[in-house]
């Protein structure tokens, strides 16, 4: 290792990722603590799992003050993926053409401000709120894309699969922050509080990034010449565009298999993570009767897990490369196959396991942990197929990526709007499970780990056979 400045670039990104993905995720665990629950009435279905409602995990009794239905509260979770999805693909084109680490700190910066703004908005009214949450998904959208940019610009080739791993670990990591801190301040301060806190210490990064961190290695200050040289040296390292950006090869992209087999991936792979993100706190708090404090515990747990094993499994994936053993494309099949097969099997079990709560906790905390290797597999494999164009490809493929965060939360409260069962919340598991198996089988057979030959198309003048020489060198390495 030579130098240390590429190290702490990498933690920043890491801490960015935990606030956004935490400001993203703590509202679903505040739904809780902000909505009045709604009582049994006479002649309707008894709750599932009665016999946990009056035990020491007794279901929660914080009361909040807003009267939503369950197809509204899913719509507060939901709707900030529909402007996460309908921002996805300018927020790329801008972080691949702008100045990327500018585009990374007004996300942060608004996703800040949003979040503190969020307790007055939900009290005027609920469209407000509505509002609120689809503009925070919106100005968050940028945040895989520009990460894909600055992953081109600082991560050096052998050691991506564990930079990659360090880094899109912060998305655990602020979700389990976040739900812990969530549970707590509810508990200690009431739901306005949560909001208010993890709003206001976005901030103080946005000061460190904007001080103290530059775009790209080649402006960067604080950095000695031996490890900006060894940065800008490495093998498909993205240089800093000159004022004539590159053409970007629309019509080569669009007629790329691995590009397809990407998207449809990332559609249907996602739809395993984004349930287990927004929608099983919800599943224990109605269903197995976890109170809120128990049930951020509980789900926060497996998301810590994936903060120090995807790390460790990109290592080992790194080490199986430089080896010769297997080649970034059975690298990220592997990764693939681990988010989505064991996630189906685990997901019927608990579909059909009843009212087992302690199997289904421990199986529900297996799911999460496996799932979260969608970070060392599909979700940076645009940056394997064109570091020159990776925040424009993570923008064209994580936009219908981003369907199943919307769809989930929409559909749980659709089937569950008159009861919690096992029989309602089936018709997600089996959602789920189809569209799991089906992204394994495409990935697997069409997905691609290589860099792609128009990757290099028209940049700085280079040839064909410049880019053909580029391509042999990729396949030496590999």
């Amino acid at each position: 290792m030579v130098g240390y400045v590429r190290a702490a670039y990498a933690m920043m990104l890491c801490v960015a990722n935990m606030i956004i993905y935490g400001l993203k995720v703590n509202i679903a665990t505040a739904i809780i603590g902000m909505t009045k629950r709604k009582p049994v009435k006479e002649g309707e279905t008894a709750p599932q799992c009665p016999q946990f409602t009056n035990d020491h995990t007794e279901v929660s009794t914080i009361q909040g003050p807003f009267e939503w239905t369950p197809v509204e509260q899913g719509l507060v979770v939901s709707i900030y993926f529909a402007g996460y999805l309908l921002g996805m693909f300018p927020s790329g084109y801008c972080a691949d053409r702008f100045n990327s680490k500018w585009v990374l700190i007004v996300t942060v910066f608004f996703n800040a401000v949003t979040t503190i703004l969020l307790p007055l908005t939900a009290r005027a009214h609920l469209h407000a709120l509505y509002a609120l949450r689809f503009f925070t998904g919106l100005v968050s959208s940028s945040n895989l894309p520009v990460m894909n940019v600055l992953m081109g610009k600082w991560v050096v080739y052998e050691e991506k699969g564990m930079w990659a791993a360090i880094i899109y670990a912060g998305m655990p990591l602020g979700t389990v922050i976040s739900i812990l801190t969530t549970a707590q301040i509810i508990s200690a301060a009431g739901w306005e509080a949560v909001f208010y806190v993890h709003g206001t210490l976005p901030l103080i990064w946005c000061v460190i990034f904007i001080l103290f961190f530059a775009d790209n290695p080649e402006s960067q200050k604080f950095i000695t010449e031996e490890e900006r040289e060894y940065i800008c040296g490495t093998y498909a390292h993205r240089k800093p565009f000159s004022e004539n950006k590159p053409r970007v090869p629309w019509k080569a992209i669009f007629t790329s298999v691995p590009f397809w087999a990407l998207i449809l991936t990332n559609t249907l792979g996602n739809f395993s993570w984004y349930f287990l993100l927004t929608t099983v706190p919800l599943y224990m708090n109605h269903v197995l009767k976890f109170n809120i404090k128990a049930n951020a515990g509980i789900t926060c747990f497996p998301y810590l897990i994936i903060a120090i094993l995807n790390p460790c499994l990109g290592k080992l994936l790194d080490w199986g490369r430089t080896r010769g053993i297997w080649k970034m494309t059975v690298a990220r099949k592997i990764a693939v196959t681990i988010s989505c097969v064991p996630t189906a099997v685990l997901i019927l079990i608990i579909a059909y396991i009843g009212c087992h709560r302690l199997a289904t906790t421990i199986l529900l905390c297996i799911n999460i942990v496996v799932a979260g290797t969608v970070f060392i597999g599909h979700l940076c494999n645009q940056n394997d197929l064109s570091p020159n164009f990776a925040g424009i490809l993570m923008g064209i493929t994580n936009t219908p990526g981003t369907i199943p965060a919307f769809v989930i939360p929409a559909l749980t409260g659709h089937f569950t709007k008159n009861e919690h069962t096992f029989g309602t919340w089936r018709n997600i598991f089996w959602i789920i499970i189809i569209c799991q198996i089906s992204a394994w089988l495409i990935f697997t057979i069409f997905g691609s780990g290589n860099i792609q030959p128009w990757n290099e198309v028209e940049q700085n003048a280079v040839t064909e056979e410049v880019a053909s020489e580029s391509r042999n060198r990729e396949n030496r390495r590999q």
